[in-house]
């Protein structure tokens, strides 16, 4: 539940801050010396001219007749103005972004103008001091009078506005994000080779994982998906920028601090940080379990867009990973894609919900695609694998939840893809014919019940589908070796299913195959391309060909 609005609390935190925190004390000193240095060279230089200007207009002044007691009065109202909207606008502002006060008191532009305030006021106290004790202070007060006050009733309530336009959401996630690119275009500057002190350190760790905490806790605060989707594309842009430039980060930026040691992400991998730390993978370590913690708070309250947004960021930051050879990242991005799986899984067991996990293969699917093109050869074999695997884990979940047969097939189909691609980019055949045994597998699992299998596989004929498919494909790239292989393995189903259940299904397989269009009838959250769907219809006839000939054989094998 939100908390109630505090403005003694928040007023007495803008206090404490702009009084305690070494970047308020910066901008004060900054303030103050070029308040002191503004009035002396107004002293010296200007007011001389600034008199003589008005004697030759005929104004005459008589500075002695000005009245030095109102100015600290009206100074002091300016000043209360000021930092009561300025505490006002925080304060009901960081009910929706949370920690904002902390945000906005190391916002140079906000220290420096209430500083300006504070120091204007103090300017006038001074002269009145100063009056009363007989000092020559006429320039000054011009100064005051005429200069400072002019200058701050002219900024002083766009500031306040501006201020306002900044608190809006959407400008607090942009300066979170700023403020990282800006840490790691300076560190790399710095070059591999660079020196970094151990504060200096200490300080850069801490403030990128702060600004990735408050991102977090936007993340999960806010209501709105527009400002949720935001976020997680901003990690995921900033991950691939950083991604880029982490050859030209200095060798011990990658040294944990105490204080990451620390962080809330970390306290359960205290012994993996070693692991970690030699990887160079800490920060982004720190941003996949962070997004993962709310991927399953996605799961959990229906938002399918916003989960499927947090792989498709995470496949992204893979791409980038290969493009820049960071195999300790890809195999870390590699075992969060797993993760998500799991808990994407878990979900739609629970749920009977296929949504989240078909938006996931997809992304993973991605994510392998790039591997391909990549040619990380045992990698795409042992997330091949994964897909086997998992297809075997939603294949044991039909009974409790039969929208996952759909999942089986979504798996099947980024495989026939996957193929394809490999295929086009002439990879090895004795891998070719491993990696298309494995494809096969996904109607014929481990430890499978045979009445469970004929009745699944008697009803749903997707992955049967999508093998027919590819190897209709095989047989138009003259590729008859592979399409072989497929048109002997379907020939298991005539055994499991028996001659008369066998032949229904393939015909009823083969006019899906040569009648259905490139689109399906309705909408999903990947368009409506029809996955079963191949433009190799006029090979039909030749994988039935195949079919009859193998059937043959194996008939010819069996004693009369």
């Amino acid at each position: 539940m939100r908390e109630s609005v505090n403005l003694t609390q928040s007023f007495s935190r803008i206090l404490r801050a702009l009084l305690t925190r070494s970047r308020s004390q910066y901008a004060a000193l900054m303030v103050f010396s070029g308040m002191l240095l503004a009035d002396s060279l107004f002293r010296i230089y200007l007011f001389p001219l600034y008199n003589n200007f008005l004697l030759k207009i005929g104004a005459n002044p008589v500075w002695s007749d000005l009245d030095v007691g109102f100015a600290p009065i009206v100074w002091l109202s300016f000043f209360a103005i000021i930092l009561g909207s300025l505490t006002i606008v925080i304060t009901f502002a960081s009910q929706n972004v949370p920690k904002l006060i902390d945000l906005y008191m190391d916002h140079w532009p906000s220290l420096l103008f209430v500083w300006w305030a504070v120091a204007c006021l103090i300017h006038a106290f001074t002269i009145k001091i100063l009056s009363e004790a007989g000092v020559e202070i006429v320039s000054s007060l011009i100064f005051n009078y005429h200069v400072l006050l002019a200058v701050s009733l002219v900024i002083g309530f766009p500031f306040v506005l501006s201020i306002l336009k900044s608190t809006k959401t959407s400008n607090v996630i942009e300066n979170l994000l700023e403020g990282s690119y800006a840490k790691f275009k300076r560190l790399a500057k710095k070059g591999p080779t660079g020196i970094i002190s151990q504060e200096e350190h200490a300080k850069i760790q801490y403030q990128l994982f702060e600004e990735l905490n408050q991102l977090m806790d936007l993340l999960v605060f806010v209501p709105y998906k527009e400002p949720k989707s935001q976020i997680i594309e901003g990690i995921g842009e900033l991950l691939r920028y950083y991604v880029k430039l982490k050859p030209k980060f200095p060798e011990d930026f990658y040294k944990i601090d105490q204080q990451i040691h620390d962080d809330i992400s970390f306290r359960t991998l205290k012994s993996l940080l070693a692991e970690v730390e030699k990887s160079h993978t800490f920060y982004e370590q720190k941003s996949f379990r962070m997004i993962g913690n709310v991927y399953n708070v996605f799961l959990d309250n229906g938002d399918f867009d916003l989960s499927t947004l947090c792989v498709e960021q995470l496949s992204q930051v893979g791409k980038t990973a290969m493009e820049c050879d960071d195999q300790e990242l890809i195999e870390v991005i590699t075992v969060r894609l797993n993760t998500y799986f799991r808990f994407a899984l878990k979900h739609g067991q629970h749920n009977n919900e296929p949504r989240n996990l078909y938006n996931l293969v997809f992304h993973y699917g991605q994510f392998l695609s790039y591997l391909v093109e990549h040619r990380q050869v045992d990698r795409v074999k042992t997330c091949i694998g994964y897909f086997v695997f998992y297809g075997q884990q939603c294949f044991n979940a039909i009974p409790r939840a039969r929208s996952l047969a759909f999942i089986l097939d979504i798996l099947a189909s980024e495989m026939q893809k996957l193929m394809q691609i490999i295929y086009q980019n002439n990879w090895e055949r004795k891998l070719q014919q491993e990696l298309l045994q494995k494809f096969l597998l996904f109607d014929n699992f481990q430890d499978m019940d045979k009445e469970i299998a004929i009745q699944f596989f008697s009803q749903n004929h997707g992955i049967r589908l999508l093998h027919i498919g590819l190897a209709l494909f095989y047989l138009n790239q003259n590729e008859k070796e592979f399409a072989e292989t497929i048109a002997k393995d379907t020939l298991q189903d005539l055994l499991l299913l028996g001659e008369p259940l066998f032949s229904k299904t393939m015909d009823t397989i083969f006019a899906r195959l040569q009648y259905s269009g490139a689109k399906f009838w309705e909408d999903t959250d990947r368009g409506n391309v029809n996955i079963y769907y191949t433009p190799y219809q006029n090979e039909i006839e030749n994988f039935k060909k195949l079919q009859v000939k193998f059937k043959l054989e194996s008939q010819k094998k069996i004693p009369a």
